[in-house]
């Protein structure tokens, strides 16, 4: 099941010198990130795989060369010295996927919070998306997953779906946190994509 408290534990971790990613760091905390996604119904299975072969794409590359790809900083100056960002297997555009997915999950959550046991989850998602990831997807993918989300439970089933026997209280109590530190995460990591022109890449 999902672990709040392991998530906010790998993007601590993942924060290194004053404005780097540690990668590996960045990487566990999707996989825990993918856990959630999963509980969200049959519907999100095509998000999943989708990020699941992101996330596999940087561990390889990350096994491959550790030197180039530990911290996202490493990787995008590696990748961009080599003319590699247009390769096909770019660690830097898979990041760049990646990131945009996770304002959508932080935005999303950060409204969770907010809402009462039986209120739906739906709306705060469906906003949530279209603040975030819709502006970067087609009318076909936009309209599939404002679908998809019409079937979202209300916040006490969707905790009960995404953390099984988790206490909900303890988890309400850290995701703030776990809010905080995703969002230092992506902040630095959209900084340093701008820094090399790689943010606004379709």
């Amino acid at each position: 099941m999902f672990s709040v408290a392991a998530v906010q534990s790998a993007f601590q971790e993942s924060l290194v010198q004053d404005d780097d990613v540690d990668v590996k760091n960045y990487v566990l905390a999707y996989q825990e990130l993918c856990k959630f996604c999963s509980q969200l119904g049959r519907l999100f299975g095509f998000v999943v795989s989708d990020l699941e072969d992101k996330i596999g794409l940087l561990s390889q590359l990350m096994t491959e060369d550790e030197q180039h790809f530990s911290t996202v900083q490493s990787m995008i100056t590696h990748e961009t010295s080599k003319d590699l960002v247009f390769s096909g297997r770019s660690g830097s555009i898979t990041l760049l996927r990646l990131n945009r997915g996770l304002e959508f999950i932080i935005l999303f959550m950060s409204k969770l919070v907010h809402l009462q046991p039986n209120d739906s989850t739906k709306h705060c998602a469906q906003e949530a998306y279209n603040k975030t990831l819709a502006r970067h997807h087609s009318w076909i993918i936009r309209n599939g997953a404002l679908f998809a989300m019409n079937f979202l439970p209300c916040q006490k089933a969707l905790y009960n779906q995404t953390l099984g026997n988790a206490p909900v209280e303890e988890t309400l109590d850290t995701m703030p946190e776990m809010i905080s530190k995703a969002s230092m995460v992506h902040e630095r990591v959209n900084n340093l994509l701008s820094g090399y022109e790689i943010l606004n890449i379709p």
